[in-house]
């Protein structure tokens, strides 16, 4: 579309030049670095040329595949069983009416509780000490997360499945409220409900959203690391699992096993040619995933795919609606022991749906059940504690010095909500010019990079800014966060100007106002609400963060929140956690977060409706 004023100007191609630096920094540089890095030798900054030494390390010790293997194993339990349940609890969450409100905000609980607050507590129910925890007092079985294997894996994995879930649930529930609402009318005419209602109606209706968040969810959990990591670091070594270089536990997944490499050896060469390795397996399932991505939004866009699909239900239904015809799917058209799966569904179906919201009601009572007890305790062992004080509150705050890393986080995640305009308003406005095939086209590339980046891409940024001497710093965070808001922040800001009339810019230029008066004076204004939305949700994600920090910030004092936390109670071998400090300062921050949301929604409104009336 051409532009009277925002045409292909210099001062539009300058404003280009921060998003492009920013991609190249943090999206391409990392695998650049990691590639030119493995065939090197670098101890302590000293480089000598290795050739393919270090891959040879790599091929020649199992540990490798061993991990290549637990990464594997994990990402399709992961993504099957979050499907899953997912699937289940987004029909309960359809069907729902009363319980609406209640249901949906335990399902988000998950989301609304930072992964480095809930993955801990979950460890402390389960784990406690040495196996003795809250869920042991329960069951009567301890469950040691140090010397069982087996245990460990499947207590990681379904942490991470509770976390993976609102997600899917989100995704399949809305495709489900964009259907046509006869596909139910007729199908509760033939009597059909419960497993016959999701097997036949609602499962064809949105298996495409199904078979995305499935190789969505895959490409998420073979990445996985916070979930291993503050759960069972690695999880404790099974049979086989120890090398002669490496020991290989029940979690340790690529990330970890990455992480462990670049944490535990001296030659960061070595760390650079598994990144090499780790990054070409992620973007291989990346590149997989956009195929596949493509693939079914054009069967589900398609006229042939949906006439597919209403052909196949009204064969199922039956021509006139009472089975008569085709197979039916009401009584009629049931098995002689077509009751046995309507069972299965009823019982899965009650318990995923007692399931969402007694979990997440456990995870909030055990935090507020530690932040006031005064001893710190290791597993919940009455129903109030039994030393209840709020001086966890005032040893957090007044010894502890918490609020000084909340200032830390607020620093870093507050540059990185205000750089957001900088780096993401160009870009929209030149994609909403650049025509549909060529910002699909852009949307697709950002999307590939986000989705490749992890421990992998990190580690070679790491040593990047390290030969740049910019450790010690937030420079580090900033940038990487920037990237990774980047894609939604330039996605909601382009939809935003794709509904601006043309006329706004025409009348601009007949006033003879130019780029940068318009920009400042009348397309600044509108996009408020979109810009404003951009920079909360980049100001979040920043907050939230935990595995960017832990990369870059080695100094305690320059911890952001997350990472401090994670100090407090560190790992799953460690001696002496301080749960009751740990807790106090998560509810802090919990309730920071939630007044934040508070304060700016209805500013937000406020803001939408004025552009509106604008």
């Amino acid at each position: 579309m051409k532009s009277p004023i925002l045409g292909p100007s210099r001062l539009y191609w300058l404003s280009l030049i921060p998003l492009f630096l920013l991609v190249l920094a943090a999206g391409l540089l990392p695998f650049a670095a990691a590639g030119y890095g493995s065939v090197f030798h670098d101890i302590w900054g000293l480089r000598s040329w290795a050739g393919l030494e270090n891959f040879r390390a790599l091929v020649e010790d199992r540990a490798f595949l061993l991990s290549l293997g637990i990464s594997l194993l994990w990402a399709f339990l992961s993504a099957g069983l979050s499907v899953g349940i997912g699937f289940v609890l987004a029909c309960a969450l359809f069907k729902a009416r009363r319980s609406f409100k209640l249901f949906y905000a335990a399902i988000l609980v998950p989301w609304g509780i930072p992964s480095f607050i809930s993955i801990p507590i979950w460890r402390m129910i389960i784990h406690g000490s040495g196996g003795r925890s809250m869920l042991s007092a329960l069951f009567g079985r301890e469950i040691n997360l140090l010397t069982d294997p087996v245990a460990g894996f499947v207590a990681a994995l379904g942490v991470d499945i509770w976390l993976g879930v609102p997600l899917v649930v989100l995704a399949l529930y809305g495709s489900m409220k964009s259907l046509d609402r006869g596909f139910f009318e007729a199908a509760r005419i033939d009597g059909a409900e419960g497993w016959a209602l999701a097997r036949n109606i609602q499962a064809p209706l949105v298996k495409g959203t199904i078979g995305l968040m499935w190789a969505l969810d895959f490409v998420k959990s073979f990445k996985e690391f916070s979930v291993p990591f503050l759960m069972t670091a690695g999880g404790p070594p099974f049979l086989g699992g120890i090398t002669g270089k490496n020991i290989v536990g029940a979690t340790t997944t690529l990330e970890i096993f990455l992480y462990d490499a670049f944490r535990n050896q001296d030659d960061y060469g070595v760390a650079s040619a598994y990144a090499v390795a780790v990054g070409l397996l992620v973007i291989l399932l990346v590149f997989l995933w956009l195929r596949f991505k493509k693939r079914i939004v054009r069967a589900e866009t398609g006229d042939q795919g949906e006439s597919r699909v209403r052909v196949e239900l009204d064969r199922r239904i039956g021509a006139n609606g009472h089975g008569e015809s085709g197979d039916g799917i009401g009584p009629a058209g049931r098995a002689p022991f077509g009751f046995i799966p309507e069972l299965l569904w009823k019982g899965a179906s009650l318990l995923a749906q007692v399931a969402a919201p007694l979990s997440a009601g456990l995870v909030i009572y055990v935090l507020l059940w530690l932040s006031f007890s005064e001893l710190s305790a290791v597993f919940v062992d009455a129903l109030v504690p039994r030393f209840l004080s709020i001086r966890p509150y005032r040893a957090v705050l007044a010894e502890e010095g918490i609020l000084g890393y909340f200032l830390n986080t607020l620093l870093a995640a507050g540059i990185t909500a205000l750089l957001i305009p900088l780096f993401s308003l160009p870009a929209a406005l030149w994609l909403s010019r650049a025509g549909k095939a060529r910002s699909a086209r852009a949307f697709a590339f950002l999307e590939a990079l986000g989705m490749a980046g992890g421990i992998h891409s990190l580690i070679p940024l790491f040593i990047v800014f390290r030969i740049l001497g910019l450790l010690g710093g937030y420079t580090p965070v900033i940038t990487v966060y920037l990237f990774h808001a980047l894609p939604f922040a330039v996605f909601s800001l382009k939809a935003y100007l794709d509904r601006l009339p043309p006329s706004y810019e025409e009348a601009a230029a007949m006033e003879g106002m130019g780029a940068f008066g318009y920009l400042r004076r009348i397309l600044l204004p509108l996009c408020a609400p979109a810009l404003a939305a951009a920079m909360m949700a980049a100001f979040i994600s920043a907050w939230n963060g935990f595995l960017v920090p832990l990369v870059f910030l080695g100094d305690d004092r320059l911890y952001t929140i997350g990472v401090k936390l994670h100090s407090y109670v560190g790992s799953v071998a460690s001696g002496n956690p301080k749960w009751n400090l740990f807790a106090a300062a998560s509810a802090i921050n919990l309730l920071f977060v939630a007044l934040l949301l508070w304060r700016f929604k209805n500013p937000l409104s406020k803001s939408e409706a004025g552009a509106g009336e604008f």
